[in-house]
């Protein structure tokens, strides 16, 4: 009996470490591409500069950048120092290590608060869902404030529900004050937002209480003055204007040109359907109103504990849509507690034993399930087979012997192999966005070898002069990958300044074609809405002359 006792534990240790392993495998995948437009070259250009330099103050271009507090830059020039220089590589791997973690509390908390299988469901679930996969694989800030939001949550779970003490409460504090010293007070106010929701659904405020409220708004508040009285010292007291009220409170509730991406209230509603994709029939579920009935669950305890992460769903995408500024990215804190609850849904649907009308509904809900899971790597191969790829090719006869292999199964009632099939199908999924697509997508969105190839004709001693769109993407770019300074100058300037290349960045249809003595050295095309040329300028004798009387003007 011990013995058999003793291999039941090893199979389930090794296939939880095998489990772990795939999430890692995820993970990982895409992590040597280049920088890709439009978030990568600011954030590892500021990152690179903190290397460089380190402060309290980000910095971009040898500009402040004063939108987000110094942990995740600091984080990063660490990983930077670790790898023994700065390289895109390096720097998302901060993302891809945030986006693990967060899979592993996923996993623990599902199968502590459920069962193994809703915690394996719940985190393959979030590692395959879209704008997980894509945001966990980009050098963003989001993927490391989700890290923080969700381990805070976790220890909130755990103190809702009695068990207090120093451990816990650490646990759900000390996140939140990482969180704010990541991207500000957002962090900590999605949690407080899902957190409040809870208890109005409970109608208590007993779970408000076990959180120790008092200690926590000294905490915030503590945490929000030390870091400005750092920048105050180091950059003023305007610095620490335009933090805390250009960068969170007008950005939370008016958004302008300044701040940018303002989006309407219901933005959220056709965009958090597409970040769980292919979830779509749990998620579904989850919003159907039998679902919460209290004669759905025979456990009232795990009614309870869905209750619990609804709410912290809910309360968290309403303060998302309440805010005037949205991406798509920002939903990154709300999706570890929406998965936990679309896993517990889809574990009670797809174990169901179907009986009369209702057995005709979950087959079709599962024939859905494998239409969608299979539709992401089916297209993707479709896709890459323009390329008559041998590796497109093969990848899209496994996809399609996956598909027909979890739909037999599922027809025959196999549903343990069914959602296997399902599993495989995710996975796919996700190596063909990381592996096929990235190839398909590297020339429209990868600056890097254009910038590079400037950097190589021009003077090592002299900035790189640009002409036309000065966005962050160009100021991120340019010295990230040639380690100079990009300088932006007007084509009335030229005249005067007579830089000897000029890098032409040309956005939405603009044509910018400096006058003679500059000539055409090369252009790359990026997308339908993005141009790089670089000119140099050979003046003749007559220009030489007038050079040699006129010199040109220093640039100040």
């Amino acid at each position: 009996m011990h013995d058999a006792a003793r291999r039941v534990g090893t199979v389930t240790r090794n296939g939880t470490l095998a489990f772990c392993a795939l999430l890692l495998a995820i993970s990982v995948l895409g992590i040597g591409r280049d920088l890709w437009t439009p978030d990568e070259p600011r954030e590892a250009a500021i990152s690179r500069e903190m290397f460089v330099s380190p402060s309290v103050v980000p910095y971009l271009n040898d500009a402040p950048f004063l939108e987000k507090p110094p942990l995740y830059y600091w984080t990063v020039a660490g990983v930077f120092a670790l790898a023994g220089g700065s390289s895109a590589a390096a720097a998302r791997a901060v993302s891809i290590a945030a986006g693990f973690l967060t899979l592993l509390v996923v996993f623990v908390w599902g199968r502590r608060e459920f069962s193994a299988g809703v915690g394996a469901a719940a985190a393959l679930g979030l590692a395959t869902s879209t704008q997980f996969m894509i945001s966990s694989h980009w050098v963003l800030i989001d993927p490391l404030v989700m890290l923080f939001t969700t381990v805070a949550l976790w220890a909130a779970n755990r103190l809702v529900r009695g068990e207090g003490g120093r451990a816990p409460l650490t646990l759900f504090y000390a996140p939140l004050v990482l969180a704010l010293w990541t991207k500000g007070l957002i962090g900590p106010v999605l949690v407080g937002a899902g957190l409040v929701a809870y208890s109005a659904a409970t109608r208590s405020l007993e779970p408000l209480k076990r959180l120790r409220p008092a200690i926590g708004v000294a905490v915030i508040l503590g945490s929000t003055f030390a870091f400005a009285a750092l920048l105050a010292t180091e950059s003023g007291l305007g610095a620490v204007r335009e933090w805390l009220w250009v960068n969170q409170v007008q950005r939370f509730v008016h958004a302008t040109d300044e701040t940018g991406h303002a989006q309407p209230v219901y933005y959220y509603l056709y965009t958090l359907p597409i970040a769980v994709f292919p979830w779509w029939v749990p998620f579904g579920a989850v919003l159907l109103p039998r679902t919460w009935r209290k004669e759905a669950d025979a456990d009232a305890g795990t009614r309870d504990k869905k209750v619990f992460l609804g709410a912290l769903s809910l309360g968290m995408a309403v303060v998302l849509s309440a805010a005037s500024t949205k991406r798509g990215n920002y939903l990154l804190p709300l999706l570890p507690p929406l998965f936990l609850l679309l896993a517990a849904t889809a574990s009670e649907w797809w174990n169901r034993t179907p009986a009369g009308p209702v057995q005709g509904r979950i087959w079709t809900s599962q024939w859905l399930c494998v239409a969608l899971f299979a539709a992401v790597p089916v297209a993707l191969a479709l896709a890459y087979l323009r390329t008559s790829s041998p590796l497109a090719m093969a990848f899209l006869g496994v996809v399609a012997a996956m598909a027909a292999g979890t739909a037999i199964y599922a027809r025959r009632g196999h549903r343990a192999i069914a959602v296997r099939g399902l599993g495989a199908l995710a996975v796919s999924a996700v190596v063909g966005v990381l592996v096929v697509a990235a190839q398909l997508a590297a020339p429209l969105k990868d600056l890097s070898p254009f910038v590079a190839w400037v950097g190589a004709q021009a003077p090592a001693d002299e900035p790189i002069y640009v002409l036309g769109d000065f966005d962050e993407t160009i100021r991120g770019i340019v010295p990230f990958v040639t380690g100079r300074t990009a300088v932006s100058i007007a084509a009335s300037d030229l005249e005067a300044l007579r830089p000897h290349y000029v890098l032409v960045h040309a956005k939405e249809g603009d044509v910018l074609a400096p006058q003679p003595p500059y000539v055409l050295l090369g252009v790359r095309k990026l997308g339908p809405t993005r141009s790089m040329a670089l000119w140099e300028r050979r003046p003749d004798r007559l220009s030489q002359l007038r050079d040699a009387l006129e010199p040109p003007v220093p640039l100040r």
